[in-house]
């Protein structure tokens, strides 16, 4: 195909008006143009690093990973108890939203939500209806739809068309089946006889106006309750943002759940090699060196039951009388004991210092 020199200067002008943002804050606006949600992305909603590092240290000094698989899991709790916390930040927003919507659009919202569920009604005519009829502006939408073929019918000689009769028959919910070779509006009994004949096209449009509007009284406390409730924030379960979010967070809580059984906490609670641990995490307090032995412990420690020779000069206190032999094990539990309760009592007395003095 030859191109003219006018219709390549033509797509060269015409290529100047519209070539995407230029500036640096218009392409980040425009990466999210496809955005759904940001609950997944880390681009659009960036984490902060320095949440994340804490929130990591902690989950390490709680559940003391022992080996790498372990740093990684305990790694990924953390990230995705940071991302529940967001979902249920984001809820909240959303649960406010939708109680400000139901104070300022609630009707324009109820009415969208009608027109898209009307879309079925020509394939699934009875289920439709039913739902219609039992809201206030589901009644409203239908009663208009007969108001219009009402009017049809008065202005028209020859009736309804075609396309009219069709959605007459979709409005009493009518199936296929039964449409061929019958007018809208006929009322058969239990059997199966004709009650009622179908009456011209206007009455049948203006009768099912009426038996509309009486439903429509009664569905309209029940508009009204549920309006107030979703303005005071008791009920939005039916809200398809609100569904999402809470899918979402079903599935980290599953996940956070699945790395924390996957960390087996053994004993002693030290990560055996200190390069296992994150850079951000604090060492912990070093492990006291344990108190140097007394003599009577090495002493105890190397004596020999067989001899009745004990390994330790005894006290007067301790000395057995004649004919008996010392119970070297309780003499050694006994000097224990004492031992243990001197170092008490000096404690005890340390802190009565220290009370003395804040006092």
């Amino acid at each position: 195909m030859i191109v003219s020199p006018a219709r390549i200067e033509a797509n060269r002008r015409n290529s100047q008006l519209s070539t995407g943002p230029r500036t640096v804050e218009g392409k980040i606006k425009s990466r999210a143009n496809s955005l759904k949600h940001g609950l997944c992305s880390s681009v659009v909603v960036a984490e902060d690093l320095a949440l994340i590092r804490q929130r990591s240290s902690e989950f390490f000094e709680t559940y003391k990973p022992q080996n790498e698989v372990h740093v990684w899991m305990i790694d990924q709790a953390a990230l995705n108890s940071i991302k529940i916390d967001r979902s249920q930040r984001i809820e909240r927003r959303v649960r406010d939203k939708i109680a400000l919507r139901a104070e300022l659009t609630w009707d324009d919202d109820r009415r969208f939500e009608v027109e898209v569920l009307a879309r079925s009604l020509p394939k699934d005519p009875a289920a439709t209806v039913i739902a219609l009829r039992r809201t206030l502006h589901g009644c409203e939408w239908m009663i208009t739809r007969w108001a219009l073929l009402a009017h049809a019918a008065d202005s028209q000689p020859s009736g309804w068309t075609d396309d009219q009769i069709k959605i007459a028959f979709d409005l009493l919910a009518t199936p296929h089946a039964f449409r061929e070779g019958n007018k809208p509006g006929v009322t058969l009994d239990d059997e199966g006889q004709i009650i009622e004949p179908a009456a011209d096209s206007a009455r049948v449009a203006r009768s099912q106006i009426a038996l509309l509007k009486e439903t429509r009284d009664l569905v309209a406390d029940l508009d009204e309750s549920e309006r107030s409730l979703a303005s005071s924030d008791l009920t939005n379960e039916g809200d398809p943002e609100l569904r999402r979010l809470r899918r979402y967070e079903a599935t980290l809580h599953s996940r956070l759940r699945w790395c924390l059984k996957q960390v087996d906490v053994q004993s002693p609670y030290r990560c055996p090699d200190p390069l296992l641990r994150p850079n951000w995490v604090t060492d912990p307090e070093p492990i006291p060196a344990p108190e140097p032995k007394t003599a009577d412990e090495i002493a105890f420690e190397s004596w020999n039951p067989s001899s009745l020779q004990p390994p330790f000069e005894l006290e007067p206190d301790e000395i057995p009388p004649a004919g008996q032999n010392p119970d070297i094990p309780q003499i050694f539990a006994n000097r224990q004991a004492k031992r243990a309760r001197k170092a008490e009592a000096l404690r005890q007395t340390r802190r009565e210092q220290v009370g003395k003095r804040r006092a």
